[in-house]
């Protein structure tokens, strides 16, 4: 597959040279035609993945541990971790690549609703689902939610199959203020490993 990919990124590359004399509707058209490329790779990589089978190795891993790092995937923004000191060592027991992966699919889908917003909220907090004990991560979305089915896509798909593998939930959830407007999240569900 990859050699078709080559072939598919030659081309364009070739098409966008020679259209230097062209009109400003070719050169549109050339740019289109490297996008939709770049997306269907993608879209076939991330359909591999969900097939292809996932060999687990399970370590005992922190809630903090999963929720570190992701201020630096909001650029331009300020992340708030709500509860990150009650529940930093809460243990988990996960394969740390493959919920580490999910974590970062579910946050960043959540970030690209933020439009007006200046910063993503994620809450930490104890439930239960199931009669099991466990920790909640949920990722607030923000205005640009509204009308969006936040568990859509491939890679949605994907990142839910690592957290089923795990043993774990994604639900999207919707709430209502008192001042009447709606508040959309995506929430993980981990259960607790003592």
């Amino acid at each position: 597959m990859g050699n078709y990919f080559h072939k598919l990124y030659y081309w364009t590359d070739y098409l966008r040279g020679e259209s230097i004399d062209r009109s400003q509707a070719d050169t549109a058209a050339i740019e289109m035609l490297g996008d939709t490329v770049e997306r269907l790779e993608q879209f076939m990589r991330m359909t591999l993945e969900y097939f292809a089978p996932a060999r687990l190795t399970f370590n005992r891993v922190t809630a903090g541990d999963l929720v570190a790092g992701l201020e630096g995937r909001l650029p331009g923004r300020t992340l708030r971790i709500e509860n990150f000191d009650a529940f930093a060592d809460t243990p988990v027991l996960a394969d740390a690549a493959l919920i580490g992966h999910a974590i970062r699919t579910v946050f960043e889908r959540v970030a690209s609703t933020l439009i007006d917003e200046d910063q993503m909220i994620v809450r930490l907090s104890e439930t239960r689902s199931n009669d099991f004990r466990g920790i909640e991560i949920e990722f607030g979305a923000g205005a640009g939610a509204h009308g969006v089915e936040l568990k859509s896509g491939i890679e949605m798909a994907v990142a839910e199959k690592f957290l089923h593998m795990h043993g774990a939930e994604l639900l999207e959830r919707e709430e209502s203020s008192k001042d009447g407007t709606s508040r959309r999240s995506l929430v993980v569900f981990l259960p607790i490993y003592t």
